[in-house]
């Protein structure tokens, strides 16, 4: 069973705008918070994963902390099952030597600490469409923008299975391109990702972001993207 296009929406203004669903129990329905506060958006070095909290893989380094979006239009844009931010998302600059690999973005509903995940997902996501695994290795998404050394991460639509040999969430390297047609693997350039048993899903392209020393890490408006299932 899946939720209704409507409920779908409904669900999300409620999450990110702190807007109430009539109806439900009585016509005041699912109320909104008191005081509609802040969602937090913090940057990951990997998946967290779905036992995960918001402090596993998080980044660190000298002048990162967490960034307060507002539960409303002005911090975040709903429109039908998808979210992004409203207003860039500006995380602080790294003065310290070193570097680190963001690769995934969470949103929880604490400034710090090892609280519950909300949502997550690859940075800068933009959806590639439904796709198909089958056992010859190739993945077909339809329409899709791919190309050579892109990268790309997967998951399932309510109710679907991955194909076996894709995990959820991992970011992969697009290894070939053709019309409708990519196959992947786990490395640059390396060998193609072996599926043994088909399946489906949604496919993503994704983006990396290395924070080097003085690297303020910013997301414009519409970069963070939650898609509900």
């Amino acid at each position: 069973m899946s939720k209704g296009n409507t409920f779908e929406n409904s669900w999300l203004l409620l999450e990110f705008n702190n807007t109430n669903i009539a109806n439900i129990g009585d016509a005041t329905g699912l109320r909104g918070s008191t005081v509609a506060g802040n969602s937090y958006v913090s940057l990951h070095t990997d998946d967290p994963g779905e036992a995960g909290t918001q402090a596993t893989n998080e980044i660190s380094y000298t002048g990162y902390a967490r960034v307060a979006v507002a539960r409303s239009g002005a911090g975040w844009t709903v429109s039908g099952n998808s979210v992004s931010n409203a207003a860039a998302v500006t995380f602080g600059k790294r003065t310290d030597i070193g570097t680190a690999v963001a690769t995934h973005f969470v949103v929880g509903a604490e400034s710090a600490g090892a609280t519950m995940i909300q949502r997550k997902g690859p940075l800068g996501t933009s959806v590639q469409g439904p796709f198909t695994g089958a056992v010859d290795d190739n993945i077909t998404v339809p329409g899709h923008t791919f190309s050579v050394d892109d990268r790309c991460a997967f998951f399932p639509a309510f109710g679907s299975t991955l194909p076996t040999g894709i995990t959820e969430g991992t970011l992969y390297w697009v290894k070939t391109s053709a019309t409708d047609v990519i196959t992947i693997s786990a490395t640059q350039g390396g060998a193609a990702v072996n599926i043994t048993a088909v399946g489906d899903g949604v496919a993503f392209k994704a983006m990396t972001l290395s924070v080097t020393q003085n690297v303020t890490p910013e997301f414009a408006i519409g970069q963070l993207v939650i898609n509900e299932d």
